[in-house]
């Protein structure tokens, strides 16, 4: 591995592709038929589960979604969903290309499995999301000192999101839990009927993450009430004001003071907007604090301290962002492979930025990460980089 700086990298928010035939192999039999899949429609496809059916979106294709600038190529020309860029599906590739950009881990993501947490029937999404923890499981089995998998549950039904968040964690050893960032169950993650999951994520030791995606399929939330049929706009609400109404209920009804050893990241939403939200969650809590007793911290200080936002490498402002947190809550992502990933996920930009300071790349690209997930680099990798 090329060393680029004297600590080991780390990718807080990666990837992959899943084969769709290996993971149905990977459901167990009584949801195989309602697993993810691909239906031909000759140039395109259509994507199922579970009863739900997705069309790709207007000019565009599936394979071109999971290759990095993939709507940007010339000429542009429709892809299968199988066709997509080799690193998605192939561990072995993606780790020939970490070694070549000098990445130490990533922390993995589905692609495909993130819709999983738009299902309202609670047995068939925890059947669903079994057969994909299981595969990303599979996929950073890999080489688990370098591949950290996490675990999506079924959020419609708190009691069987506790099931599945115990196995992904105990028995596959996932080191967060998510769901899409929109309401996808019957309230608000931050409503008290969520109260035992969060009391047994507290207990597990691992994070709770946000993950936006799998709203694209959502017949509610903001992103479909206002911009249906039109992609780009519907993508931002999706990824950050989403991030943002979760972050706020977390906050400000005392999620996390409620329960002081839990964290709470939000991802895939960039972290321009942090600084100011959490500002505004600040100035609100010392005018009118009288009004949710349930906060007792500052919602500045346990942002800083106990939150997560997940920035590419060229994000915008970034130097006022972690001058704002002092450092700490922001973590770099490569968002490998998909299609709005830049330099094929390389964190070349972030490292080349003249307005961070050595100290801030290191809190990004390395301790950020490794102290919110808990993850444990080996020491032959410190010994590699330094």
């Amino acid at each position: 591995m090329t060393a680029i700086v004297d600590y080991p990298i780390v990718d807080c928010d990666s990837h992959i592709s899943e084969d769709l035939d290996r993971l149905r192999e990977l459901t167990d039999e009584k949801y195989r038929h309602l697993a993810p899949r691909m239906m031909d429609q000759g140039h395109g496809e259509m994507f199922a589960m579970a009863g739900n059916y997705m069309p790709q979106p207007p000019g565009f294709s599936w394979g071109e979604t999971t290759i990095p600038g993939g709507f940007t190529r010339e000429p542009r020309e429709p892809m299968k969903y199988a066709d997509g860029h080799v690193v998605g599906f192939d561990p072995k590739q993606r780790l020939e290309l970490m070694t070549e950009q000098g990445v130490w881990g990533s922390v993995i993501f589905p692609s495909m499995g993130l819709f999983s947490g738009v299902i309202q029937n609670g047995e068939i999404a925890a059947g669903i999301c079994r057969g994909v923890n299981r595969y990303v499981a599979e996929f950073c089995s890999a080489d688990t000192d370098r591949l950290w998998n996490t675990a999506t549950v079924p959020i419609c039904d708190p009691y069987l999101a506790i099931q599945e968040a115990k196995y992904a964690v105990e028995e596959l050893n996932a080191v967060a839990i998510y769901s899409p960032s929109g309401m996808h169950g019957p309230v608000p993650v931050y409503n008290d009927f969520y109260a035992p999951f969060f009391d047994a994520i507290a207990e597990l030791g691992v994070p709770f993450c946000t993950h936006t995606g799998a709203a694209v399929i959502a017949n509610r939330g903001l992103a479909a009430e206002r911009f249906p049929g039109r992609f780009a706009p519907y993508h931002m609400t999706t990824h950050v004001c989403e991030a943002m109404i979760a972050a706020a209920g977390i906050l400000l009804y005392g999620l996390l003071d409620k329960r002081p050893e839990l964290k709470v990241g939000f991802f895939e939403a960039g972290a321009g907007w942090a600084p100011f939200w959490v500002a505004s969650m600040h100035e609100k809590w010392e005018m009118m604090g009288w009004t949710m007793p349930e906060v007792v911290a500052d919602p500045f200080e346990t942002f800083r301290d106990r939150c997560f936002v997940t920035v590419e490498a060229d994000e915008a402002n970034l130097h006022a962002t972690m001058e704002y947190f002092e450092d700490m809550a922001v973590g770099w992502s490569s968002d490998l492979p998909h299609f709005d990933c830049e330099n094929m996920g390389a964190p070349k930009t972030l490292l080349e930025n003249e307005r961070l300071t050595d100290a801030q790349k290191y809190r990004l690209l390395h301790a950020n990460t490794v102290d919110f997930f808990g993850l444990k680099v080996p020491v032959a990798a410190q010994a590699a980089a330094e």
